[in-house]
């Protein structure tokens, strides 16, 4: 499935993973979310992936779900395949289980999730989190100092050295990291506990969970700023090869040393198809 939606990032290629494990209401809040930005959502799953769909794609989003059974799903192969990709100038937006999917299984950020969150109550409600708006990049200035972001047995993030991310909201309660983004190797990574795609009593999201919740304001266009961030500090290095376009379409995985005057320049490559 392509939707092809109208506004900013009309240029990205997301896919949202839509297989085993993965919850239904979670697909769609994302894929609503990353239509309403503009970009052209796909679904993906395991197979799909290793298949060579990433080669498509500018980011690549886990929903809300269970961990354990992405990993058994995507096996040895399926896993590198996402590290190589995100390692070679792709994004990864991980949210709840996608996100702890990041950390325990993929491996490209670093800490442990943790439950639950110290004061805050466990039953499903909407939690007020606080904005880092002294973060520059991504730039979080204009930010409120606060969202009311649906928590639903959500947890918070302990990264193994603090400085390897960006905070973007914490819990209020114990300073725990709620969303964070991060690098790793060429690309770019944002994870969260809790779940700011849904949309409390808006239908825009596509789906009628926690409604009745009634969320007062809207957590996505702090999550678009998030998005541009990703894009824009993900590195494809393809863009820098300077063989690209000689003789057809380049199509090299791995590394290419070019000797010059200085010494040794490496080029990290990653295949995308022609679209």
């Amino acid at each position: 499935m392509v939707v092809q939606g109208q506004t900013d990032l009309a240029d990205i290629n997301v896919g949202v993973y839509n297989g085993a494990g993965a919850d239904d209401d979670c697909i769609t809040a994302l894929q609503s979310l990353f239509v309403w930005m503009g970009s052209t959502v796909i679904s993906v799953d395991a197979t799909s992936i290793e298949s060579g769909t990433l080669d498509t794609l500018d980011l690549l989003a886990f929903p809300g779900g269970s961990p354990d059974m992405y990993a058994a799903m995507l096996s040895g192969e399926g896993v590198q395949l996402i590290q190589q990709f995100v390692a070679s100038g792709g994004a990864y937006f991980g949210v709840c289980g996608g996100g702890m999917f990041a950390t325990r299984t993929l491996e490209i950020c670093h800490g442990v999730w943790q439950y639950p969150v110290p004061g805050i109550p466990e039953a499903i409600h909407l939690v007020d989190l606080a904005v880092n708006q002294a973060s520059t990049s991504p730039d979080l200035s204009n930010e409120p100092a606060t969202y009311q972001v649906c928590y639903w047995g959500s947890h918070f993030f302990a990264p193994t050295n603090p400085s390897d991310i960006i905070p973007i909201m914490s819990y209020p309660t114990n300073d725990g990291v709620a969303l964070c983004v991060a690098r790793y190797g060429y690309g770019t990574i944002f994870i969260c506990g809790p779940h700011p795609e849904f949309e409390e009593g808006s239908p825009r999201d596509g789906t009628t969970l926690f409604d009745a919740l009634n969320d007062p304001d809207s957590e996505w266009s702090l999550l678009r700023r998030v998005t541009q961030w990703l894009i824009d500090e993900a590195s494809d290095p393809l863009r820098f090869n300077p063989l690209a376009g000689i003789g057809g379409i380049l199509v090299v995985v791995g590394i290419i040393t070019i000797p010059v005057a200085a010494g040794i320049v490496f080029i990290f490559i990653r295949k995308r198809n022609p679209t």
